[in-house]
This record gives structure tokens, sequence and C-alpha cells, in this order.
């Protein structure tokens, strides 16, 4: 069987330092009061508000909207740039 890709060649060093990294560096757990905050402070929404929310098509259609004007303006400044920059150099 042919071989699709190939890895590059691994420096020496970078072996020596992965196995110093190794030996110093242990897994350690995080205790329960760190994991039960994280847990108060990322809340998904359950499965009938994310429905709900995309049944809003209003507030949809308003994301979109300002995404894209968004989008449209960025493209408008780096064309600007771009056609300025070019100017320039041409002279």
């Amino acid at each position: 069987m042919k071989k699709l890709f190939s890895s590059p060649p691994v420096d020496p060093q970078f072996e020596s330092l992965e196995e110093q990294l190794a030996g110093t560096l242990r897994p350690m757990k995080p205790s329960r009061a760190i994991l039960q905050r994280l847990q108060e402070r990322i809340k998904l929404p359950d499965r009938a508000a994310i429905a709900e929310r995309l049944r809003d098509w209003r507030r949809l259609f308003l994301v979109f909207g300002g995404v894209m004007s968004g989008l449209l303006v960025i493209l408008t400044v780096a064309r600007a740039l771009f056609h300025l920059v070019g100017r320039r150099q041409a002279f």
C-alpha cells in the first residue's frame, strides 16, 4: 500500500526536549470547586430555547443583515487600501 503523506524528519533536540518535559510535567485534575464554578458560568440553552430563537425570523434577519453589512464594509475598506497602496507603488 502506498503512503499518501510522509512526516518530516524529527530533530533529535526536539525529542530530548519532549522527553524532558514529559518527565517534569505531570497531569493534574482540577478541584471540584473550579469545575462547579465553570459549569455555573457556562450554561448552554436547552433545545427548546434554541429552536425558539431560530423561529424568530425578524431577529435572524437582523443578525444576517448585520453580518452581511459588516462584511461589505470590511471588503470595501480592504479594496480601497489595496487600490491606494497599489497606486503608490506604481509611481
